[in-house]
């Protein structure tokens, strides 16, 4: 396939690919908990291990695009949000109002929060290794990021609100972004432009991938006690990269956030 020379190429990983699948085929609730069940069966957590060391790989020999940041230089619209917390964004503007964002029932897991909506691929005059136009390689991406205030940790995190999808989804996602960030070239360019404020990583870093939860109906919560297990097997197995996966619920009308 012929791709255009004045063109910064951005990879698509099988691990993009994976979570792409997961939206684009409307993977009902039911069909994600079978593939968390098979996941989390023997050791077939390996296969997710084994395919994001894999994408991990194929994207640092790939991708380089140091001198550019994550976010433009275009100043972003301020967040209208809902006391209601009902959409992502609300729940941007309740971090928002507090220098600390505090976890009630386990403080070891009070975060600063930085930014929102950051995606690792944001690319100008980008486009995908398929020949489609990168134009959207800078729209969405990782809800919030953050730094973990006991330990001085970058923290990428995913919110899932009452209508949006569980901790299955929501952990392929960070994996996929998190497999984006941590290659030498994409860790010079969080460096130089500072994506964690004055936090400074290395390829011996790993980061806190945080989910938040406003609302578990009873399938979302048997979801999660699936990956609960998965993402303890897949931090002792991606341990240079992943200092922990947590699971937050955030109560809607009393505000507060625990550790689940």
């Amino acid at each position: 396939m012929h791709l255009p020379s004045n063109k910064k190429v951005i990879p698509i990983t099988k691990l993009r690919n994976f979570y792409i699948s997961l939206s684009k085929f409307s993977m009902s609730t039911d069909t994600q908990l079978h593939l968390a069940n098979d996941f989390n069966r023997g050791n077939n957590v390996s296969k997710l291990a084994e395919l994001y060391n894999e994408s991990k790989c194929y994207f640092s020999s790939y991708y380089e695009n140091i001198n550019e940041s994550f976010l433009s230089d275009t100043k972003r619209k301020d967040i209208v949000s809902s006391s209601e917390l009902k959409r992502t964004q609300d729940v941007i503007s309740l971090f928002n109002k507090s220098s600390v964002t505090k976890v009630d029932n386990n403080p070891d897991y009070n975060f600063q929060y930085i930014e929102r909506e950051i995606s690792p691929i944001r690319t100008s005059n980008g486009i995908f290794e398929n020949n489609q136009s990168g134009k959207s390689s800078g729209t969405g991406g990782i809800d919030f990021i953050g730094v973990n205030l006991k330990k001085s940790i970058p923290i990428i995190g995913e919110i899932k609100v009452a209508s949006d999808q569980n901790a299955f989804y929501a952990l392929i996602q960070l994996l996929t972004y998190l497999s984006e960030l941590m290659t030498s070239n994409q860790i010079q360019r969080i460096n130089k432009h500072k994506l964690f404020g004055d936090i400074v990583i290395n390829e011996n870093s790993a980061f806190y991938l945080y989910v938040l939860f406003t609302d578990l109906s009873d399938i979302k919560t048997e979801i999660l006690e699936i990956v609960k297990e998965i993402a303890e097997k897949l931090s002792k197995s991606l341990i240079q990269d992943i200092q922990e996966i947590v699971f937050l619920k955030l109560d809607t009308k009393s505000k507060i956030i625990t550790n689940i």
